[in-house]
């Protein structure tokens, strides 16, 4: 939550930080950016199955050795971060919690094709 609401504050983009946190492909994003974001979806939720097919995807979107490495270390960082904030407990700030809700009711109120991504 707390990243979300990071980037919600430096793009004003209440639509990105809503598709992004529900399904990233319902957003309006660059194809390097799908690239990644479909690198990272899987690395997070099935890192069982990556083979080298998705660094390759990778590489055709632009990315260079470092900008594989940099996107598997976010990914991990990220995964060890939250790992460790839910292992000791630790809640989002209220006002976190609050500027998402009224970020999302925004998207929601604009319409059934903002809140799909159309």
């Amino acid at each position: 939550m707390h990243h979300g609401e990071f980037l919600r504050a430096i793009t004003r983009d209440d639509r990105l930080v809503y598709h992004l946190a529900r399904d990233h492909r319902q957003a309006a994003l660059e194809p390097q950016e799908r690239a990644m974001l479909e690198f990272a979806h899987k690395l997070n939720f099935e890192p069982g199955k990556m083979n080298p097919g998705d660094v390759e995807a990778l590489r055709a979107a632009g990315f260079d050795d470092r900008g594989v490495l940099d996107v598997v270390l976010v990914v991990a960082l990220f995964n060890f971060m939250n790992r460790l904030s839910d292992g000791l407990g630790v809640s989002p700030q209220a006002k976190f919690v609050e500027t998402k809700a009224k970020g999302d009711a925004r998207v929601e109120a604009s319409g059934p094709a903002a809140a799909a991504g159309k």
